[in-house]
């Protein structure tokens, strides 16, 4: 979640009991954070960051996806899976979903001449 700059005074504003319609019109924030965080403080009593929760990613991590970035373009997936010692399709996912790249082979033919061409 993103947070907000005015999160601390929109929940300022809510508990001295502004609406949430004056508090969005006042801040000129989005009606969508004004609702979240009076939301927040509805469930939790307070619109502060929660924890996350949930198992921690371990492999996806900004450190491999530099070194996946920086591979030689010649190198298969499959061998930079090898070398960094992770799963062949967490690389894969990793170059599609979170790099946004491409894998292709080049296709490769034959180099015709002119003399070639003419024949």
């Amino acid at each position: 979640m993103i947070t907000s700059v005015h999160r601390p005074t929109i929940e300022h504003l809510l508990k001295r009991g502004m609406r949430s319609s004056d508090v969005t019109r006042t801040l000129r924030s989005s009606d969508s954070t004004v609702k979240n965080v009076s939301a927040a403080l509805k469930k939790y009593g307070s619109s502060s960051e929660r924890l996350i929760t949930g198992r921690p990613q371990t492999v996806n991590t900004r450190r491999i996806w530099r070194v996946i970035k920086r591979r030689n373009d010649g190198l298969s997936l499959n061998k930079v899976a090898e070398e960094l010692k992770i799963g062949k399709r967490t690389v894969q996912r990793i170059v599609k979903n979170d790099l946004k790249l491409d894998s292709y082979k080049l296709a490769r033919g034959q180099y015709l001449s002119d003399a070639s061409k003419a024949n």
